[in-house]
């Protein structure tokens, strides 16, 4: 039975070659576009989560009127903190020898300094970004005269660029989606609207609902997993080369990779294509075949 429908599968197929293409067209463009704004969004969260793994610090510069011993204080109340991950003292001397590096090549600027200007510093890393303006706020309530270093606006900024990225995505990727349906749908109509006449003498002899639809929903089937196939590997050829002139051109600037790799993406932009070309091939396949199933 499953051999059957399979075979007529294929023999629709080519007997509509013209209409199979534009619907495989269909699905691998819109596939297409669709891997690239997964890749997007998924790049889009990747460095998202770096920039807030990098952000999410904030720096107290303590006023010089501190002595050890409330500079000790201060870190005991800064570390009770329950969105404080952890408390680092940079002291002056270490400041100043972290700013000589810094600057090496002039740091006989600096050697001629009667003191050292840099202040004592805590550098705090939190634990949830999203509470960081919570947690600035108790910090400020302990002394007004310590100096709070933080990114905020950049991160705030960053944060809410992502939100309308995924939005729009998610938009974008729900539209190619009811546009595949559709065309699909039409590909799958009009084989069948070749073939009335079968239909109607096989629904006259007995032949059930499923036996006539199975056929045409492998079809759609198949339609579907040739799209994601083809989409597949043009989103990996296209994101592979992508992503070397990128970090070619990155390179000179920084060590670090700040895209994913492609292996990465193609898994996930693959598996998401290959269900979503069977899902919307199956889909426009059962809404095609029911007009002409109803007696």
């Amino acid at each position: 039975m499953g051999a059957l429908s399979l075979l007529s599968s294929l023999r629709n197929i080519k007997r509509n070659a013209l209409m199979s293409f534009a619907s495989i067209f269909s699905i691998t463009s819109t596939l297409v576009i669709l891997g690239i704004v997964i890749a997007l969004i998924l790049n889009v969260n990747h460095l998202t989560d770096e920039f807030v793994d990098k952000f999410n610090v904030l720096n107290i510069q303590i006023s010089d009127s501190y002595s050890d011993k409330k500079i000790d204080e201060l870190i005991t109340t800064v570390e009770a903190e329950e969105n404080v991950k952890s408390v680092i003292l940079i002291t002056k001397e270490e400041a100043l020898e972290k700013m000589k590096k810094d600057f090496e090549g002039h740091s006989e600027t600096l050697e001629g300094l009667p003191e050292n200007p840099m202040p004592n510093a805590l550098r705090i890393e939190l634990q949830d970004v999203e509470k960081a303006e919570e947690t600035i706020a108790k910090f400020e309530k302990i002394d007004k005269d310590n100096e709070i270093h933080y990114y905020r606006d950049t991160v705030n900024k960053i944060l809410r660029i992502t939100s309308v990225i995924k939005t729009v995505g998610m938009v974008l990727i729900m539209i190619l989606l009811i546009t595949t349906v559709f065309v699909v749908n039409n590909t799958i109509r009009v084989s069948i609207a070749g073939r009335r006449t079968e239909i109607g003498i096989m629904r006259y002899v007995g032949a059930t609902r499923g036996f006539i639809r199975r056929p045409y929903l492998i079809e759609g089937i198949i339609l579907g997993l040739l799209g994601a196939a083809i989409s597949t590997a043009i989103v990996s050829y296209g994101y592979g080369e992508f992503i070397r002139m990128t970090l070619d051109s990155l390179s000179q600037l920084t060590q670090e990779k700040p895209l994913l790799e492609t292996m990465y993406i193609v898994k996930r932009v693959g598996l998401l294509a290959v269900v979503i070309g069977i899902g919307v091939g199956m889909i426009g396949s059962i809404f095609s075949v029911r007009k002409y199933l109803r007696v």
